[in-house]
């Protein structure tokens, strides 16, 4: 009698395990940080917010990190300037829209301050499913 306790209590602990372990699989598989929205935000973040092309660079792969690479190679050449100097930028999500499974087309309005000039913009960022997650692909603004 005392091995069929024995034997309930370990499936108990299996199974409270194998719940636990599933629980945790779907936090992570829903981080915020996995999405393609998520993605998008935090490149809006790190790359026009509080500019850190090295931090934005992670998040990009082909054509977007070519220009981050282009605009990091400017920037070594004006040592000290990092672009962001008495500058305040604010977004909000304007659209995005679905290119397809492993595409997705995100679109900020982004309002750029400088001492009292204020400029509108809009910054179009395609981003997709990369082996890796999802990466920015391409980005590009205009005036608004």
């Amino acid at each position: 009698m005392n091995g069929v306790a024995t034997d309930r209590k370990a499936q108990i602990v299996r199974k409270g395990l194998g719940l636990c372990l599933a629980a945790l699989l779907t936090l992570f598989a829903c981080s915020p940080g996995e999405g393609p929205e998520s993605v998008a935000q935090s490149f809006v973040e790190r790359y026009y917010v509080q500019p850190d092309l090295p931090r934005a660079k992670a998040l990009a792969h082909g054509l977007a990190r070519q220009k981050i690479e282009e605009q990091e190679e400017l920037l070594r050449a004006v040592p000290g300037q990092d672009g962001a100097a008495g500058r305040r930028v604010s977004y909000s999500l304007y659209t995005t829209r679905k290119m397809g499974e492993d595409r997705i087309f995100v679109v900020y309005d982004l309002a750029i301050s400088v001492d009292s000039r204020v400029m509108k913009k809009r910054a179009f960022i395609s981003t997709a499913r990369m082996n890796e997650g999802w990466r920015v692909t391409n980005f590009q603004e205009d005036d608004n």
